[in-house]
């Protein structure tokens, strides 16, 4: 048995010798065999040239598939840089036509996208010859795009439609197109302390920063630091135009009338960032002026538009165009028309500007919700605090109170005894600015001199959740859904008796931004709480909550009125017909316990709230600011 089978094996062997699968047709390879192969290298080809066009890819793996990898590598690495392509797509098509078992043809569908543009196809054609017992992609330019051959070139050029506007609520530009200098540095060492100094000194750059990012950056890169107003650049360029290494460029930015007018609500603009680049969409380049904060950030796409632009053949020797091969048409952006006031956002930061605390200011019209004035100051910000800030409203608050205690049965004449302190199961609570206890008195009384201990005794006659539900009838405690990052305030339900008496008088858990405390006043003179809306058609619009129960609602636009004419905020009593309530709230900062001024009101449809961090009282630090707003408008 073993004989017989190692005799068989020899036949076997034998016969395989004799046979190299090429007998029987001449020696010739198996056409279909050869095909296949020419299949399999234009394959894999095609896998390399989307890896080489990837972010950060190499064409190291397409390369070593042609017969003269040197040369392709470079090439196909420059057309993708002309190209500026994000990626690509190469898909090989039907089967490959070869002429014979040593040259076969493989047309390949080709989708770049270009960054910034669009997306661009064409078909090529990889021709595969056989060298020695390897396939291999021939290293023509053609075979990236039809008619580069050895010298020819792709140029494309990209077009930016100017960017819209930012509108007014009656359609008056906000932000026109205005000249801009990018000011930075070269990358490298060309830079000097002296240069960086400069930076600190006269734009408020942190030349540690910008020396580190020049030092990291290849050579003959610019290096952006700041973007100025042209007419800025010209007062400054006597100081920082010949430093070494500086360096500037020209262009146009989407600005306001002046650097700080409603700042932290139209927003800045900035060259991209690989954040903002993302936000952009995949329209915008890294070369791009685009939002970083506000309006500008949020509406980017909608303000930009998109981008158009074209790729030309262009011959290698001449430079001249061969033909145009792709052309995206771009699209102009589309305004933001927001509800913004020009007057009263003039007004509001001219208000602000007075005051040497940091303070904020929202004016709403109190019928829609629409915001009218948004302004932080004394110095411009692009944090907003007037739509982002968590503050304890303080005495502000006692407007909800109010609402909460007429809610459980009581009224504006119900009496209210007013006392120095008073203690809630073992917390002590008292009074602010210095009020002297009166003893028996009204609701309203208590309302118009702010007393806390008068409040805070009825705190017995609220249900748990009583002080959160009338929170709610003013639109508190909702999500606010404006076209840039806003928060209109929270009232928790109290844990406890004393929770509950802090939340009485707008401290404790209790929290409210300027944006809140003024859709507060609004709430009273509308009788219905809105909700905010910045951008008209994008925001939710319409009511927030429940009318208040009108006997309330009119209960209350009497105590603020009274508390003008009668009470704590009397400095707004020269300013026409205004009503009023004030704000002192008890915060911790740095370890020590300052105060917050605060005061809400409103006159004819317009409602607005003031807050002075750091204000001795509403009275004395609110006060002064609100009345200076409302003489400058009628």
């Amino acid at each position: 048995m073993k004989r017989t089978a190692i005799v068989c094996l020899s036949a076997l062997l034998v016969t395989a010798g004799c046979s190299d699968s090429k007998s029987g047709d001449g020696g010739k390879a198996d056409p279909n065999d050869e095909k296949q192969a020419s299949a399999e290298v234009v394959k894999a080809f095609a896998a390399g040239w989307v890896k080489a066009w990837a972010p950060d890819g190499k064409p190291t793996e397409a390369a070593a598939l042609t017969d003269n990898p040197a040369t392709f590598g470079p090439r196909l690495d420059d057309v993708d840089t002309a190209l500026v392509a994000q990626s690509a797509t190469v898909t090989p098509q039907g089967e490959p036509n070869c002429a014979d078992d040593s040259n076969c043809t493989q047309d390949l569908a080709v989708e770049a996208v270009l960054r910034g543009i669009g997306t661009m196809k064409w078909t090529s054609t990889a021709a595969v010859v056989k060298t020695g017992d390897a396939w291999k992609v021939k290293a023509s330019g053609d075979t990236i795009y039809p008619g580069l051959g050895e010298a020819n070139y792709l140029k494309r050029v990209r077009s930016v439609p100017a960017r819209a506007s930012i509108l007014d609520r009656t359609g008056k530009p906000l932000t026109t197109n205005r000249p801009v200098v990018i000011v930075g540095v070269a990358s490298g060492n060309k830079a000097t302390a002296a240069t960086y100094a400069a930076f600190t000194k006269n734009l408020d750059v942190d030349g540690t920063k910008l020396w580190n990012r020049a030092k990291a950056a290849p050579a003959g890169q610019f290096i952006d630091a700041i973007t100025i107003r042209a007419e800025e650049w010209d007062k400054l360029r006597p100081k920082m135009g010949n430093l070494p290494g500086v360096l500037t460029m020209g262009g146009t930015q989407s600005l306001p009338e002046s650097s700080t007018f409603a700042r932290s609500v139209i927003g800045t603009m900035k060259t991209a960032t690989a954040e903002t680049l993302k936000n952009a969409g995949p329209a915008a380049s890294s070369q791009d002026q685009v939002g970083t904060t506000g309006l500008q950030y949020s509406m980017q796409q909608q303000l930009a538009g998109t981008p158009g632009g074209q790729v030309n053949l262009r011959d290698g020797k001449t430079k001249m165009v061969i033909k145009e091969v792709f052309k995206q048409e771009g699209k102009a952006g589309t305004s933001v028309r927001t509800t913004l006031d020009t007057n009263l956002q003039r007004a509001a930061e001219a208000a602000l500007a007075t005051s040497k605390l940091p303070a904020s200011l929202v004016a709403v019209q109190a019928s829609t919700g629409q915001i009218l004035a948004a302004a932080n100051g004394p110095t411009a910000t692009n944090y907003n605090r007037a739509f982002q800030g968590h503050y304890a409203p303080g005495s502000t608050f006692k407007i909800v109170t109010s609402a909460a205690l007429m809610g459980a049965g009581l009224t504006q004449a119900s009496p209210l005894p007013c006392t120095n302190t008073i203690n809630v199961f073992g917390k002590s609570f008292k009074n602010y600015d210095g009020l002297a206890p009166y003893g028996n008195g009204t609701m309203e009384k208590a309302f118009n001199q702010s007393c806390n201990t008068a409040f805070i005794s009825q705190h017995g006659r609220l249900a748990k959740d009583g002080m959160t539900k009338a929170a709610a009838m003013f639109g508190l405690g909702q999500e606010s859904k404006t076209a840039i990052p806003s928060y209109v305030g929270e009232v928790p339900a109290p844990k406890d008796d004393v929770a509950e008496a802090a939340s009485m008088i707008g401290q404790g858990t209790v929290t409210a931004s300027p944006l809140g405390v003024a859709l507060i006043g609004a709430t009273v003179k509308h009788g219905t709480a809105m909700k905010p809306v910045l951008v008209m058609g994008k925001d939710p619009a319409g009511p927030a909550a429940a009318p208040l129960p009108p006997a309330t609602a009119n209960a209350l636009r009497a105590m603020m009125r009274s508390t003008v004419t009668n009470g704590t905020a009397s400095a707004l009593a020269s300013t026409g017909v205004a009503s009023g309530k004030t704000g002192t709230a008890e915060v911790v900062s740095n370890g020590k316990v300052i105060t917050n001024g605060w005061m809400v009101g409103f006159r004819g449809d317009v409602a607005f709230a003031v807050i002075v961090e750091g204000g001795v009282s509403g009275g004395k630090a609110a006060g002064p600011v609100l009345k200076n707003f409302l003489t400058r408008f009628k």
